[in-house]
Formats: C-alpha cells, structure tokens, sequence
C-alpha cells in the first residue's frame, strides 16, 4: 500500500522519509521518498539510515522493565536507591521518571553533541556529570507532567550501574539483537553508531523561523554549513546516548515495534507489559498523557502509545496500537523539534474503522 500521497505537506518534495507499518492483519509496508542527500542527489532506499533522537527513551524505558522482571529494581523506589550520589533529593521514583513527572530539569538540549570522529573518545560520564552539576535543582515530585532529557540520562546510568554493562550493550544485547533489528546481510539497521555508507544527511531549511533560530546558535562542534537553501550537519551524536543516541530505518525498528505491539514474551513478561502500557497519573489522580517513557492517543476509535524524536538534522514517529498488534514508524531527514503527531495523517489508511 502506497501511502506516499498522505505525507504532510511540510514533507512532501523537501526531504527524504521512511515510513512502514504493520497492520492488525500482519499486513507490512515500507514507503520511501525524497532524497537522503541533496548534492549530490541520492534517493532514500530501504537502506538509508537516519538519527532517531528521543525515540530511545522508549528502548531505555525498556532495558529498565527488563530489570524490573528480574526483581533488579522497584519501579516505586526512589532512583537515589540505585543512584545516591544525584542532586536530586525530592524522592523522584523510578516510575516517575519514565513517565516524565519526576521535577527534574530539561535544560534545552541542541548544544548536546559531538562530531562523529570525536566520539570514540567521548566522555559521557563527564558529560552527565558537569549536567547534573550545571542544573542541580528539582521541584516535587508528581505535580506535573514535565519532560526531561536528565531523567533519561539517570536512566541510563541505573541500567550501567545494575546490570554491569553499557548501556549500549545491555541494550543491544537484551532488547535488539533478540528480535534481529539488525540484518548483516539486509536493509534493516538500529545501533548507536552511525553506519558509514548509507546514513542520511541531515537538513533544516535555511530561510525559516527554526532555520533563522538554529542560525543564531553557537556552533562548538562545527557541524553546519550551507548548502543552497538549507543547513547541512555533518556527521554527529547527542552527548547522551540513553535519551537519543540510537540511528537506524524503519525496518530496524520494525521488529521491535512488532514485538513490543505483539507482547513478545522474549522482551517481557506479560506483567511488565502491562506496566509498560499503562497509563499514568499525577499524585492528585489527574491523567499525564504518558504511560511508561510513551505518550497516549487515540486515532479511528483506536488507543495507540507513541513518541516523536526531534532534533538538528531530523525527526522520527513511533507508534503502537496494542489492542490491535499493528505498529508504525516514520524517519526523516529534516529538523523537527515538537511532537507533530504526522502518523496520525499516515495511519488512518490502514487502521480499520470502529
């Protein structure tokens, strides 16, 4: 099914995208369109890779449940019991910093990164120790709903410090090599690393407002230049890998998406998918939009989980529809910074109606 015809306008003929879904039917569809590079011109394929930014926070949120069924850690124990030495002492939980009401900080994030050739050297402990120092203060805990980019680099330390591993690793390891995210003799692709052959370049279109804005920002790593009408960044990663460090297509996270819709038993057991899913609230009752790491919706009378990941360069959408086992993701090269909610346009031509 061809669905290229439904992209937003914003996407149309501007940049490359990857968009696939998986149909309650079992149904699957991969659409691809626009350029992944502009000059000189080169076509997205089922190949082309691209930064998924916050879309990780869903991959962090579970290796945690992953630690959670092992009885490694409570969701409603304070994170200070896996990690006493943070500046936050307001009692925040574990549960309440995947679901993004730990009043923690969320100072902007665009000047978190490094260039490609820097990383292998790349400290991250001290990154997210001169973060935690620069931005120490929290408010309560379970007032509001309040996203936070810190609470996912805590998270990623709770992973490292109670498994023993990477984050990188436990990841890979325990959630995508077990449903084969990667295929070393295919298309699909979903690590940290950028793969060197076939990632999209990535765009902000110069004579906008964002493009105007991200314009006026220092430049420490030197990552932009311009081409045309646009900024072009060179190759790059965020400072932490826990809040949006994985690249990948769409194929790659097809097999995830599958298995987290389809509540693949070699991810989870059934109880930690239902903690997974279900949604939260606030200390006073009040629904905060968020289940655990995912935002809540409901599109054609159907209750999806789903979260967008933007930044320099991109931009990404995952969903799932659990009642149905159905799933999509769509990828592009092109800076989005808010939560668009573009699947809702993509969805509708396959999702049945109620």
């Amino acid at each position: 099914m061809d669905v290229s015809s439904r992209y937003p306008r914003r996407l149309a003929h501007q940049v490359g995208t990857q968009y696939w879904f998986r149909a309650a039917s079992g149904e699957t569809s991969v659409t691809c369109t626009g350029l992944a590079r502009r000059a000189p011109p080169e076509s997205v394929t089922p190949r082309t890779t691209f930064h998924c930014f916050s879309t990780t926070k869903t991959v962090t949120a579970l290796g945690v449940l992953q630690l959670v069924a092992e009885g490694r850690v409570a969701l409603d124990e304070p994170l200070t019991t896996y990690l006493p030495d943070i500046p936050y002492r307001n009692g925040a939980t574990v549960r309440q910093i995947l679901s993004h009401q730990a009043g923690l900080p969320n100072p902007l994030p665009l000047a978190w990164v490094h260039a490609d050739e820097e990383h292998p050297s790349f400290d991250s402990s001290a990154f997210v120790a001169r973060v935690l120092r620069e931005h120490a203060t929290c408010v309560e805990a379970g007032r509001r709903a309040r996203y936070s980019n810190i609470g996912f680099l805590l998270l990623g330390q709770l992973i490292e410090v109670v498994s023993g591993r990477s984050y990188a690793d436990f990841v890979r390891e325990r959630s995508l090599d077990v449903v084969g995210c990667n295929d070393a003799m295919g298309d699909a692709y979903l690590r940290f690393d950028i793969p060197k052959d076939r990632h999209a370049m990535g765009y902000t279109r110069r004579w906008s407002g964002l493009g105007l804005f991200i314009s006026l920002l220092p430049d420490p790593a030197r990552l932009r230049s311009i081409e045309d009408g646009w900024i072009r960044y060179r190759p790059f990663h965020l400072n932490g890998a826990a809040y949006g460090g994985l690249k990948g297509n769409v194929q790659g996270w097809a097999p995830l998406l599958t298995a987290l819709a389809t509540r693949d038993p070699r991810l989870l057991p059934a109880r930690e998918y239902d903690a997974l899913f279900a949604p939260q609230t606030l200390a006073s009752g009040k629904p905060t939009g968020h289940s655990l790491a995912w935002f809540t919706g409901r599109l054609a009378g159907h209750d999806y989980l789903c979260h967008a990941g933007g930044g320099p360069g991109y931009g990404a959408e995952i969903r799932i529809y659990p009642t149905l086992g159905a799933a999509s993701a769509l990828l592009t090269n092109t800076t989005i910074v808010s939560d668009l909610r573009l699947l809702d346009r993509l969805d509708t031509s396959w999702l049945p109606s109620r």
